[in-house]
């Protein structure tokens, strides 16, 4: 394992430089990544972290300093918007990212079979035929080569990828960052370089890719990790290593976000000689914070609100100091919003069945489900871009909505970013009147920023443009899809707080639990089998009662379902046999159970040093997970063909 062998640097940067024009940003930028490390990358955005991995990756120069690779080292990199050969199918796309692989396991059968026949086996070229075998059974054994087919198939069932004969062109760029994801898993690349791989992943895949990239259990990711993301819940779950980029200069860190956040705090705190009790208080939290979203249950929720107050005082100080405020115009009303048996169906197909819902004052609801559930078809019901095809919903006569669009079609890509303000230079916010340059530097826009075509924006300048827009709009109600794509970390925060005190109702689509967890009141959760349901509470309480409520499906319910498929004559429609019933129960206990021991075995794998002593107790630990995650594929794949039937 891993933390048995002599650690070696799979890159070492020195003295890194790279400028732009005027603007520096990175300089002098000196750091070293070992095997098997995991470091997360942090920073604002705009500070250079995408620069800095694209010129790991090759594909930009750098102006001074040194980049060393392990000999024979391989890096994979995935772009926020990666590039695919839009005339290929998903399948041939995917076999483009195993073509060594495949080239290794030719070389190593010819060379198998020479050795085999040779009449010589002592002769010099024969050694060296075993050498090369050697080293290429090695080579195989870690980038998983041997069961290449068996790979894939279950890579691409884990990010629900369905139809590999689907053509590239075809895909939003969600699915596209899906497909570049699996290819990179199945390289294996000693070096793995991912910039924002959750964007437009649910949780549930979400949750995959952190245990996989752990590599904890030995099919896990086995090489060093770079990693950006805005999920804080991934980086505190993956990393063991955090960077700070900031003024073109890295700070290290150790351990995940949570450690990150207290020595980030002691740091500020230190600054502001903050008494030595709140520090105290910092590294208790900690404490807890590095157990993981799993080990935090109902009891546990006073103390997340008290981490969210630490966690505040520990903010990166934003520069400029971005200012978000959602003001209100006018009080909602009696009724604000009223969603009664609503449906919706395309050509035929229900894509979500009847429900309910009810907003009050102070709900924040986030809504989450798998691509293709009708989350963002929801939204444009309740917006009225598009129709229900039965049902209802009702805005009060006060709602007032304001909508940020994931697509961003609010922005008009020609236009300046001073004129998507509107006409003139002055602008009214909160009853003032305001004038447009300063506002926008408060939205970190500069006085040479503001001239800007919208087009040549970043991500994240585009989402802070919407912001500021959405904030002059004064409404008591906010619609929200994808708010935090894009966004970094410094900002995300005061995000999180704006919309935790915001005095109208929220609607927001998101896969970010992090986000969820801090501000939602309430989960709409759209689920893989068209139903609708509600959930008070924020994620940490969803999962716990979504749990409940599968684990107390009675035989009852069962049978009710097998009447309503029966039709008068009694003739039973297409679904489930009566043995089919029984298999999908059967496999759904199995799954609770296999799922339990997993967690404990990740649990006992996080403290790798208890087993320094008996690395042999590590290994039957390692085989039990292994076979563990066997069992779950295979299981999963049988229940979802069951659950399509039913």
């Amino acid at each position: 394992m891993g933390f048995l062998k002599e650690a070696m640097s799979i890159i070492d940067i020195s003295n890194l430089h790279k400028s732009y024009g005027p603007a520096t940003l990175l300089n002098g930028v000196t750091f070293t990544i070992e095997e098997e490390e995991k470091v997360g990358f942090v920073g604002m955005n705009g500070c250079g972290k995408s620069t800095l991995f694209r010129i790991i990756a090759g594909l930009e120069t750098k102006d001074e300093g040194n980049l060393s690779f392990k000999k024979g080292a391989t890096v994979g990199y995935l772009a926020q918007d990666p590039l695919l050969d839009n005339t290929k199918t998903i399948g041939q796309e995917i076999e483009t990212a195993l073509n060594e692989i495949r080239d290794k396991v030719s070389k190593y059968n010819r060379l198998n079979e020479l050795v085999s026949t040779a009449s010589n086996g002592g002769s010099q070229k024969t050694q060296h035929a075993i050498e090369e075998l050697s080293a290429l059974q090695s080579w195989i054994e870690h980038h998983g080569g041997w069961n290449t087919d068996y790979r894939i198939e279950t890579v691409l069932t884990h990010l629900k990828i369905k139809d590999k004969d689907q053509v590239i062109s075809t895909l939003s760029g969600g699915w596209k960052k899906r497909v570049a994801l699996a290819k990179l898993i199945l390289q294996s690349p000693d070096l793995l370089l991912l910039d924002e791989p959750t964007n437009h992943l649910d949780a549930e895949i979400t949750e995959w890719l952190e245990g996989y990239l752990r590599g904890c259990q030995m099919k896990g990711f086995q090489g060093a990790l770079m990693l950006i993301t805005h999920d804080r819940y991934f980086l505190d779950n993956v990393v063991n290593q955090m960077f700070e980029l900031e003024n073109g200069k890295i700070t290290c860190f150790d351990g995940g976000y949570s450690k990150y956040l207290v020595a980030k705090g002691e740091q500020l705190l230190y600054e502001g000689r903050t008494q030595s009790r709140l520090l105290n208080l910092f590294r208790r939290e900690e404490e807890w914070m590095s157990r993981g979203p799993k080990a935090r249950g109902t009891k546990a929720r006073a103390r997340i609100g008290r981490f969210y107050e630490l966690e505040e005082k520990t903010q990166t100080v934003v520069k400029k100091g971005l200012n978000l405020n959602f003001k209100i115009d006018q009080r909602l009303g009696g009724t604000i919003l009223e969603i009664t048996y609503l449906t919706k169906s395309y050509d035929g197909r229900q894509i979500f069945k009847p429900f309910c819902l009810s907003m009050k004052q102070g709900d924040r609801i986030g809504i989450i489900g798998s691509n293709g559930s009708g989350k963002t078809t929801l939204l444009k019901i309740i917006l009225e871009q598009e129709y229900p095809t039965s049902g209802s919903v009702v805005r009060g006569k006060n709602t007032k909505i304001s909508y940020f669009d994931q697509e961003r079609n609010v922005l008009d890509p020609e236009m300046r970013v001073e004129d998507s303000l509107g006409e003139g230079y002055w602008i009214t916010i909160g009853g003032e009147k305001r004038h447009k340059t300063g506002y926008l530097e408060e939205f970190l826009f500069e006085h040479h920023d503001q001239k800007k075509r919208i087009k040549t924006l970043s991500g994240g300048e585009k989402v802070r443009l919407i912001l500021a827009k959405l904030m002059l709009e004064a409404s008591n109600m906010l619609v929200l899809d994808e708010p935090t794509n894009d966004l970094d970390i410094p900002t995300l925060q005061l995000l999180d707080e704006a919309l935790a005190s915001f005095a109208g109702c929220i609607l927001m689509v998101t896969h970010d639990r992090f986000f969820l967890d801090k501000v939602a009141t309430g989960i709409l959760s759209f689920e893989d089998n068209g139903e609708v349901v509600f959930y008070e509470g924020n994620y940490e309480l969803y999962k716990s009662l979504k749990a409940q409520r599968i684990k107390e499906r009675t035989p009852v319910e069962a049978k009710v379902q097998e009447e309503k498929r029966q039709d008068k004559s009694g003739k039973e429609k297409k679904g489930l046999s009566y043995k089919e019933r029984l298999e999908l129960e059967k496999i759904e206990k199995s799954i609770e159970q296999l799922e339990i021991r997993k967690g404990e075995i990740e649990a006992i794998l996080m403290n790798p040093a208890d087993f320094a002593n008996n690395p042999e107790h590590l290994k039957d630990i390692a085989q039990e997970l292994s076979l563990i995650e066997d069992s779950l594929a295979k299981q999963m794949e049988r229940w979802e063909e069951l659950e399509m039937k039913k």
